[in-house]
């Protein structure tokens, strides 16, 4: 089949997924039962695909994406949420054997997930999710890295978390969270493959007026493999911070703590260093929300093979409903500097900084359909690495059965 015969087919695949109908809905009043079924169709070009300084090369994909959710409601007891999203895609741009791992012109990927909502008694609650994709190009967005390795993976993250009311006064919980990736390619999973673990526990003390103290206390755990150097690290940290509930919709939270980082080498010193964040949201109510937050401390790297980073980080973006229930703008952006130290001849350390800045509008034409477009850059500046610039843009249409 020939590369635009492909583009082609996924054009005339669109009507053919809207015109499916699914259990439970009804065409005047909106989705009403348990199922409920879209599809997402679009593309992506880029004027850097590999994310290099020099030799740049352009490439556009196109996407197919349809999807199915089955929703369970128990009240507000128990909330269950299924997806599955299979994703059939079209590379303009192939990579060839010898530029590093080849990708035909099209591919079929996908992404299964669920999340789970219980309470286990009126003051304990409980909520777990996870999500598996298969996919070209991973994403590491601790921070607003996009990292992107050109073989194909399976990348799986699973969450899970409790909440208990101990009083009046005195509330308790834990959160924990694991991803791993891997890839198909038996020479990159060698060196690429990864996994990340992290959990933290916190006791709340309500004061009164929204005010609440918290204690924390965290642990993380980050392996990578490599047939060269022995790669990981872990961390360890505690602290302490102050919630302030201004209204329900906006809600303010400050931590600071000490962290300690310990390498899998151990011919590497440890780290220690103060850490640290910052989060200011405005929810769902208004016409405009906005979600602004910083942190400092140790995290996994986006460099490899380095084992960690002193990552100060700063993120903010803005949704504006320019038309109610029409038009909504997102202005959103990114900052990292990643400090690394020395670890070894090949690894000398030293800074890597990024900014990433973008804007997208979605346009809801009525209650079925709706089209989206955005356009991102994406700068780095680094010490450690090739440091490159891309422009990202992106558009497509939804359809909500």
């Amino acid at each position: 089949m020939k590369a635009w015969d492909k583009v082609l087919w996924v054009v005339l695949a669109i009507p053919l997924v809207v015109s499916m109908k699914g259990y439970g809905q009804d065409e005047a009043q909106g989705p009403v039962g348990p199922w409920l079924l879209s599809v997402r169709a679009g593309g992506e070009f880029s004027d850097n695909r590999d994310g290099l300084k020099n030799n740049k090369e352009s490439n556009l994909d196109l996407f197919i994406e349809p999807r199915a959710d089955y929703r369970f409601r128990n009240g507000e007891r128990t909330m269950l949420d299924l997806a599955v999203l299979p994703m059939l895609k079209w590379h303009s741009n192939p990579r060839t054997s010898e530029e590093g791992g080849a990708q035909n012109d099209t591919e079929l990927f996908g992404t299964a997930a669920l999340e789970l909502m219980h309470q286990l008694s009126p003051r304990v609650t409980l909520t777990l999710g996870d999500a598996i994709t298969y996919n070209d190009d991973p994403e590491v967005n601790n921070g607003g890295a996009n990292v992107r390795y050109s073989n194909n993976h399976i990348w799986n993250t699973a969450h899970a978390g409790v909440d208990a009311d101990l009083g009046e006064t005195l509330a308790t919980g834990a959160k924990g969270s694991y991803s791993l990736k891997r890839y198909s390619d038996s020479k990159v999973a060698a060196d690429e493959d990864e996994d990340i673990f992290d959990a933290q526990a916190y006791l709340k003390y309500k004061m009164g007026s929204g005010y609440n103290v918290l204690g924390l206390v965290g642990v993380s755990d980050f392996k990578n493999n490599s047939t060269t150097y022995d790669r990981g690290s872990q961390v360890y940290s505690a602290g302490a911070g102050l919630e302030k509930i201004f209204n329900p919709d906006l809600i303010g939270k400050i931590t600071g703590g000490y962290q300690h980082g310990e390498y899998n080498d151990k011919d590497l010193d440890s780290l220690d260093t103060p850490n640290g964040t910052a989060e200011l949201t405005m929810r769902a109510a208004s016409a405009t929300r906005f979600r602004l937050g910083a942190s400092y401390g140790l995290y996994a790297p986006y460099v490899r093979p380095y084992s960690i980073q002193t990552l100060t980080a700063i993120t903010g973006a803005i949704d504006y409903d320019l038309l109610p229930e029409r038009l909504t703008l997102t202005l959103n952006g990114q900052y990292g500097h990643g400090e690394y130290k020395d670890e070894g001849v090949d690894m000398p350390g030293g800074n890597d900084d990024m900014v990433l800045v973008g804007v997208s509008a979605n346009y809801r034409v009525n209650r079925t359909w709706s089209v989206i477009g955005g356009y991102t850059y994406e700068n780095w500046d680094s010490e450690v690495r090739e440091g490159f610039s891309r422009n990202l843009v992106n558009f497509g249409v939804k359809a909500q059965m």
